[in-house]
């Protein structure tokens, strides 16, 4: 059974003074963080020094800024809903490697995505999983080959209808769904995406009757995004 989820809101994060926000999202939220902004001194100190270590791997410093700057945003969202400053926030992961909020108080469920220039922080009320994904459309790729090897007959035949823009809004859909339901890398190629019209749709791997809500999210021009809510219970990891 799904969650009902509504038009969602994408409101653009502001590094701004830490404050408490208490009690937690009782419906999904969704920031959009600009990657390109200039990084300041204590955004390193909010990581963690497992995050700093993989921030000092990236060969490229545009990659390493663009890091550093979605895991702060991260790390700020958080720590205002759970009332703590950004620095204090503790994740941990799943047994699957999904990552969470340490056990203890408050526990919003949350997700990161980044692509090019923008990254997404969705987090959702303590008994929701939540998923997100954006990409940057990119037209250096053969999304008709793609579409037929890695999607649903259905949705090949859409990509060929409409273009670029649907493979990559497809995708978008599937991601989401895979990080909200831990369903791993075959989830990508057995589930089944819906569209329902006016930005919304379902996803489901198995019927129609299991599918859960999806939301696409306008968040740039050249970007495609979406939002998948599902119960507490993840579905059963295939892959």
């Amino acid at each position: 059974m799904g969650v009902t989820v509504g038009p969602v809101t994408v409101r653009e994060w502001r590094p701004l003074p830490h404050r408490s926000r208490v009690p937690g999202p009782a419906a999904p939220e969704v920031w959009k963080v600009r990657l390109d902004r200039p990084q300041r001194a204590e955004w390193q100190d909010w990581l963690s020094a497992a995050e700093r270590d993989r921030a000092g791997r990236f060969a490229d410093a545009g990659e390493c800024h663009r890091y550093v700057v979605a895991h702060a945003a991260l790390r700020s969202v958080l720590g205002e809903l759970c009332g703590v400053p950004p620095g204090a926030v503790r994740l941990t992961a799943e047994a699957s490697g999904r990552p969470c909020l340490e056990p203890g108080g408050l526990r919003p469920d949350f997700n990161l995505s980044h692509s090019g220039d923008w990254a997404l922080v969705a987090v959702a009320a303590p008994g929701t999983r939540v998923g997100v994904d954006v990409e940057r459309v990119r037209a250096d790729l053969d999304h008709l080959e793609l579409a037929r090897r890695m999607y649903q007959p259905e949705e090949a035949e859409r990509v060929r209808e409409i273009g670029l823009v649907e493979y990559f809004r497809l995708w978008t859909a599937k991601e989401a769904y895979v990080k909200a339901t831990g369903a791993g890398l075959a989830g990508l190629r057995s589930c089944l995406v819906r569209d329902a019209g006016t930005g919304s749709g379902t996803v489901s791997s198995r019927s129609p009757r299991e599918g859960w809500p999806v939301r696409w999210l306008d968040v740039a021009p050249g970007y495609a995004a979406a939002l998948v809510t599902t119960a507490s219970t993840p579905a059963p990891r295939t892959g």
